[in-house]
């Protein structure tokens, strides 16, 4: 199948950072624009606010369908470091939540979860990996 030799190897890769590139691209083209106030009505800075999110989507579907053609073993593995990275970023914003509210801790952006998650499917990822060496 076509699509699964597309989805793999250095042809996931350079998808992946192209899909990366455009979201940079959209992400700081589009807080450019709005924190200059180029842009006016709201239904415009919500749109370009959004436009990020286009990306967004093809980095979610192009993982997907590495997912659907990778064999049993990398299947496992990518569920499992997922598992992980849910879990895991789970506890770690509860925790936060609770300092919050118990101890003072200043307020975070929801903008810390994805690098919170990201970070937790790499490690999720590493111990999956070395479980199936």
């Amino acid at each position: 199948m076509a699509d699964m030799e597309m989805l793999t190897g250095r042809s996931y890769a350079t998808r992946l950072m192209l899909w990366l590139a455009l979201y940079a691209v959209l992400l700081f083209g589009s807080l450019g624009l709005i924190d200059r106030k180029l842009v006016g009505p709201l239904p415009l800075r919500v749109a370009l606010g959004l436009s990020p999110m286009i990306a967004a989507f093809g980095i979610l579907f192009l993982v997907m369908g590495r997912y659907r053609s990778a064999d049993e073993l990398q299947q496992r593995i990518m569920a499992e470091s997922l598992m992980f990275a849910f879990g895991a970023t789970a506890i770690i914003t509860f925790s936060y939540g609770f300092l919050q509210r118990t101890a003072g801790a200043p307020e975070l952006s929801y903008f810390w979860v994805w690098p919170v998650m990201g970070s937790a499917w790499f490690v999720g990822a590493v111990i999956a990996r070395r479980r199936f060496e």
